[in-house]
């Protein structure tokens, strides 16, 4: 492949998008160096490790065994499990396949974010993410939330992606195959994280049913053989063994409702922390998006309603919750994101966009700012 036919494929957008996802990477690794594992990742770490020497199940009715053995596996082959009461010195290997998932979030916000709005919704999705202190701390810790957060953003656009397919005169679900099995993978992924987060699997199946309309048969074929691949890939936690696969999904925690009551004690101190640790830009430009998108028609479409809605949906699941709550406000993170960023896009390219540019590249640099500030005030509390 020549020199200019490698530019066109990776041009100035993927460029801009590869700089700002290892500036994210950057501050992840600053911040996995500076804070040492929690009690909680020490459980994960060690729960893991038993799974692989064959003493006990990492697998419980909250999760599979997917997470304990991300942590676990890096655990092993850099010679942590030899010392046990040494954890922290190995914690960079330990929480790499955690970060690693956080880029491919990253770069699956940037490429859906282009997708539906063009390179400034990109831009404004990347920067939002990479600069936001709830991602850099989701994607530097073991944990279900960075894992869930990628498994239900694939799930949800995988599913809009195959019923948008449905319109080609073929044989829809054998051409969809590889769809099919990636579809199948993001299920896995994100129930297999934490098994309440198969709220997801709601949205996915309404957005198929509500874009493929045309060939609704087809719809549901295809959602049930993503799945039964899914339900194949979660049995390999438990080692393909069909009837403890079964008992486990029997006596999984599917949802976690912490109380009848819709908004619990305590969220409100909850709610504060995750809006003001991303910064005050953050709400800001949630309010300005929220308002222009009840107010101004242009904005009112598919491609921004359906971020909104799974984002609803989540934080709605998390007010209930009590252990899980926070993970599921992190989940809803990135498509709150994403429906920013659209609406922003829109904003910019309107008779407004000079105020538009001053709030959003505004509210762009205050969460900069705000992330570094946290990560030197990490530094000198490590110190």
């Amino acid at each position: 492949m020549s020199f200019s036919s490698f530019y066109e494929r990776i041009g100035a957008p993927q460029l801009i998008a590869l700089i700002l996802l290892l500036v994210f990477a950057l501050q992840c690794v600053w911040f996995i160096e500076h804070e040492p594992l929690s009690a909680i990742e020490g459980v994960h770490i060690e729960a893991g490790l038993l799974q692989l020497e064959g003493y006990a199940s990492a697998n419980s009715t909250q999760r599979t065994a997917l997470v304990p053995l991300m942590a676990g596996v890096p655990a092993r082959i850099s010679g942590a499990e030899k010392h046990v009461d040494e954890f922290n010195n190995y914690r960079m290997a330990i929480r790499l396949p955690f970060l690693m998932v956080g880029i491919l979030l990253g770069a699956s916000l940037w490429y859906v974010a282009r997708r539906l709005y063009g390179d400034i919704g990109a831009y404004v999705a990347l920067g939002l993410y990479c600069f936001s202190p709830l991602a850099i701390g989701c994607a530097s810790e073991v944990g279900s939330a960075v894992v869930g957060a990628w498994g239900a953003f694939g799930l949800i656009f995988t599913s809009i992606a195959v019923a948008h397919t449905l319109y080609a005169p073929r044989e829809v679900v054998l051409w969809n195959w590889r769809r099919i099995l990636l579809l199948g993978l993001s299920i896995a992924i994100c129930v297999g994280a934490q098994f309440s987060f198969w709220i997801v699997l709601v949205p996915a199946l309404l957005f198929m049913l509500w874009v493929g309309y045309v060939r609704r048969g087809a719809v549901v074929v295809i959602f049930v053989a993503a799945g039964i691949i899914a339900l194949i890939l979660l049995s390999a936690f438990y080692r393909f063994r069909i009837p403890t696969f079964a008992r486990a999904l029997a006596h999984a925690d599917w949802l976690e409702i912490a109380s009848r009551e819709f908004f619990s004690a305590g969220m409100s101190w909850l709610l504060k922390t995750v809006f003001l640790e991303n910064g005050l830009g953050l709400l800001i430009l949630m309010l300005v998006t929220v308002v222009t998108f009840i107010v101004w028609k242009r904005t009112r479409f598919f491609g921004t309603a359906a971020p909104l809605i799974v984002s609803v949906l989540l934080f709605s699941m998390g007010l209930r919750m009590h252990f899980s709550a926070f993970t599921f406000f992190l989940v809803a993170l990135p498509f709150l994101i994403l429906f920013m960023a659209g609406v922003s896009a829109d904003l910019l390219e309107s008779r407004y966009a000079l105020l538009a540019n001053a709030v959003v590249f505004g509210v762009l640099i205050a969460n900069a700012m705000v992330d570094v500030y946290g990560l030197m005030t990490l530094s000198s509390r490590s110190h």
